[in-house]
């Protein structure tokens, strides 16, 4: 087998390298979900100075659809939105990834997975079809309770009011979901710029595109 490998940085800066067919790249930030939350996400890390990758999350359940389907007075809002962020997107040119979906989230350690392969840290690791990603922080804006349970267990906590406090502890903020009811849409609003500038304040270093040897 081939173990050469390949450095070299991603279309937004991001340290990767390729073993065979899957690509490991090291960010300072994971958003999963490409919706509306995930775009508001993006746009504040952006606008706070810091890289991430969003990539597409679960499907919602269908009781937050009904739900969101129940308020057509926030559409026009929601399509004004979405083509503010959108347009935000473009002009900065996000890593935005639709085409990739997050297949699993563990911690990097525990995977086996550090050292990392890239310099600089990652404490979480998201593995989508074709990539294998690292950060030291990941925004959910697209996961099913049951999935965030898990989650919780993996990091010692239970899924009570405490878990969201123990999760952000850990480098896991909650952007939409989480909640008994949907947020509203400034609600959504107000929770990705407290993420963005929570990570932001952490002040983590931009990764950089070298090698371990």
């Amino acid at each position: 087998m081939d173990s050469r490998r390949d450095a070299r940085t991603g279309a937004s800066g991001h340290a990767e390298t390729t073993h065979g067919e899957t690509a490991t790249e090291l960010t300072c930030a994971i958003v999963i979900g490409c919706g509306l939350s995930g775009l508001a996400v993006a746009t504040e890390l952006c606008r706070q100075g810091v890289d991430s990758i969003v990539v597409q999350g679960p499907a919602p359940a269908a009781a937050t659809i009904r739900e969101a389907a129940a308020e057509p007075e926030v559409l026009p809002e929601r399509a004004e939105l979405l083509r503010v962020l959108h347009a935000y997107v473009a002009s900065h040119r996000l890593d935005i990834r639709e085409d990739s979906a997050a297949q699993e989230m563990t911690l990097a350690v525990s995977a086996g997975l550090l050292p990392s392969p890239v310099a600089g840290s990652g404490k979480w690791a998201v593995r989508t079809g074709r990539e294998l990603l690292l950060a030291d922080y990941v925004v959910l804006t697209s996961c099913s309770r049951s999935d965030l349970r898990r989650l919780a267990r993996a990091v010692g906590v239970g899924s009570g009011p405490e878990a969201a406090a123990t999760l952000r502890s850990a480098g896991v903020y909650l952007v939409g979901v989480g909640e008994n009811l949907l947020p509203s849409l400034r609600g959504l609003v107000r929770q990705a710029k407290a993420a963005g500038e929570a990570i932001a304040d952490a002040g983590l270093p931009a990764p950089q595109c070298l090698l371990r040897t």
